[in-house]
């Protein structure tokens, strides 16, 4: 199972997206291995064209697996902030965020986000990098 960032639902939901990245993440979704979480979906939302339709990209998001936040979640994601902060890596919150969520429930965070890899050299998260498909 992956945890698919916002950075790869971009690329995947655009006409105008990464044909490679299109391609990969068709039978991830087909094979129900493809998660996201509301907070994934917030970022989409906010991202709507004014033409695009809220109901249109939920609809197009309905089948793929939601990943709750844990219980103890944001206590999780403030001591892997600082954890990082200690090592010189700045994560954003929500960065912080989707890590904290890919750790609990053991699955990889797939993405486009240089990011997450300076994450991931410090903590369980374990990643898949698509940033070289993209254009």
């Amino acid at each position: 199972m992956y945890l698919v960032d916002t950075s790869v639902w971009v690329e995947f939901l655009r006409k105008s997206g990464t044909p490679e990245i299109q391609e990969r993440l068709r039978p991830i979704i087909r094979e129900d291995q493809a998660a996201l979480t509301d907070w994934i979906i917030l970022e989409l939302m906010t991202g709507l064209r004014s033409a695009e339709k809220p109901s249109s990209l939920l609809k197009r998001l309905e089948p793929v697996s939601r990943l709750p936040f844990p219980d103890g979640g944001w206590k999780s994601a403030w001591d892997l902030a600082a954890s990082l902060r200690k090592r010189g890596v700045t994560p954003s919150a929500a960065d912080c965020f989707l890590a904290t969520i890919a750790i609990h429930h053991s699955v990889e965070l797939l993405h486009c986000d240089v990011d997450f890899e300076h994450i991931a050299e410090h903590c369980a998260l374990k990643t898949v990098n698509w940033i070289k498909l993209l254009r």
